[in-house]
């Protein structure tokens, strides 16, 4: 295969940005993707929301990557826009959302990373690296032509799982202190709602409803948890899953589980819910969305104590208000702590290791457990993979290490 200026493995929200800041800078770009499509989580599990915005952001015209997203989505008719949802149904607990049609989305990221010029390889995986010391001189991939070797100056790894970091040697973390890793979701579509009979629903019926169909073990959450979408369909996120990535045939049984959460979920509101009489199901993810993972240990690593304090970085390349936001594995709550400053930050360090060429984007960059409950979501996540698209061309423009940039550099571009 030919060479490319910037590799990036993991085609997510994390990995698209990446690839097309990076094209956009005028680097010779590939992405590679296992599925075949574009946006991960946020397309291929029917997320249909995202979120991830700072303190009074979505009042503001916003910039960058997510600027182009919610354009080309609100110009398609794949969303109404910014709105404002209440974790857990508790006021105090707003949070600032894109709903988003996530058929649309993959249009969307099609055409952004066609239209600035990048490569892009479906239907392939990385499967290993090639190490020249502390840099990676290509990587294995695999996809219907066999196993192949391509090599890039920086390699951007924006895999959910870290995938790229853990096979060229760095460290990683996983789960809580004993291990433990947060539930997955299998998301779902509804049509055929009386949304208006909905609507009348209160708070106080919701958890009401929600404690009855616990105790009937057909609900796995203490709130109903459907919102609509432009096209009059709603998303439900209700399904909780134990899941670990890194056991192959527990992560195989969990998707079933999911499936079979999903039947139940929609029977219950069926027959409980008001205006779901005649509702029905019209789609599954097509996986299951996982909430944890491999967290990569960088050079810095995000604590609970940085985001509570929203501490300042000189070198701080994305910031967000997303309260850490931690689903019970074992029950169906969530324990929910908001940045006390209303805002917290994520430094460049986060997202390079002892790996030269390497960069860090998404949920895999460096982060405690309770800081990355909110470091998670999809806006922080492209965010993140347009600083790791940046950071590679600067590193390149400057003939410097990836790891060795000056994060301030970033700062300024990206933050001001």
């Amino acid at each position: 295969m030919q060479h490319y200026d910037v590799i990036v493995a993991g085609g997510g929200t994390a990995g698209f940005a990446a690839a097309v800041t990076a094209a956009r800078a005028g680097k010779k770009t590939l992405i590679l993707e296992e599925k075949a499509y574009l946006g991960g989580t946020a397309t291929g599990a029917q997320i249909s929301m995202f979120m991830g915005f700072a303190q009074g952001e979505a009042q503001a015209p916003l910039k960058g990557i997510v600027r182009d997203v919610l354009d080309r989505l609100t110009a398609e008719g794949g969303t109404s826009g910014i709105q404002t949802i209440y974790l857990s149904g508790q006021k105090e607990l707003d949070v600032d959302v894109i709903p988003y049609e996530s058929d649309i989305l993959k249009s969307v990221l099609d055409g952004l990373v066609c239209e600035a010029g990048v490569d892009v390889l479906f239907h392939t995986r990385v499967i290993g690296v090639e190490m020249d010391g502390k840099r990676i001189a290509g990587l294995k991939i695999h996809n219907e032509e066999g196993v192949q070797t391509v090599a890039g100056d920086v390699i951007i790894d924006a895999t959910f799982h870290g995938s790229v970091a853990v096979e060229s040697g760095c460290a990683w973390e996983a789960g809580d202190e004993n291990g433990v890793l947060q539930p997955g979701t299998l998301m779902y579509k509804i049509a055929g709602v009386d949304q208006e009979r909905y609507a009348q629903v209160t708070q106080k019926e919701k958890e009401e409803l929600a404690a009855k169909g616990i105790a009937q073990g057909c609900l796995y959450v203490n709130n109903l948890l459907a919102r609509p979408l432009p096209n009059g369909v709603l998303y439900s996120n209700m399904s909780r899953v134990k899941v670990n990535p890194m056991d192959s045939f527990g992560w195989s049984r969990a998707e079933m589980e999911g499936r079979e959460q999903v039947r139940k979920i929609s029977r219950f509101f069926i027959e409980n819910v008001p205006g779901f009489e005649h509702a029905y199901v019209v789609s599954t993810g097509d996986f299951t969305g996982l909430r944890d993972s491999r967290r990569i240990l960088g050079q810095y690593k995000l604590t609970n104590e940085d985001v509570l304090e929203g501490r300042p970085f000189e070198d701080a390349v994305a910031q967000s208000s997303y309260p850490i936001d931690i689903h019970d594995t074992d029950g169906v709550s969530s324990r929910v702590m908001k940045p006390r400053n209303g805002v917290f930050y994520i430094p460049y360090r986060c997202q390079i290791t002892q790996v030269s060429n390497l960069i860090l984007a998404g949920r895999c960059i460096s982060a405690a457990y309770e800081a990355h409950a909110c470091i998670r979501v999809m806006i922080t996540c492209m965010r993140l993979g347009e600083s790791a698209g940046l950071a590679a061309a600067e590193s390149l423009n400057r003939g410097c290490a990836a790891n060795e940039l000056d994060g301030r550099i970033l700062k300024e571009k990206l933050l001001g």
